[in-house]
């Protein structure tokens, strides 16, 4: 499920609409919004550590 879900700079995961679902955050290999639906395998452990922290940051707000 590599780029499976598109996300933003927050890490929040987008809607077809373009736009982020309320509460819904991910990271790692099923997010892929940012950097498109290939990545090249290299960076992929520092963006999944990156968006994973950014994506329990967001989620400990409470809000979307």
């Amino acid at each position: 499920t590599m780029g499976g879900l598109q996300i933003n700079t927050r890490a929040q995961v987008l809607g077809l609409d373009g736009e982020p679902i309320a509460g819904l955050f991910a990271a790692g290999e099923m997010a892929g919004g940012v950097h498109g639906a290939v990545r090249l395998g290299s960076v992929a452990v520092v963006d999944c550590l990156v968006f994973g922290r950014i994506a329990g940051k967001e989620a400990a707000k409470g809000k979307a």
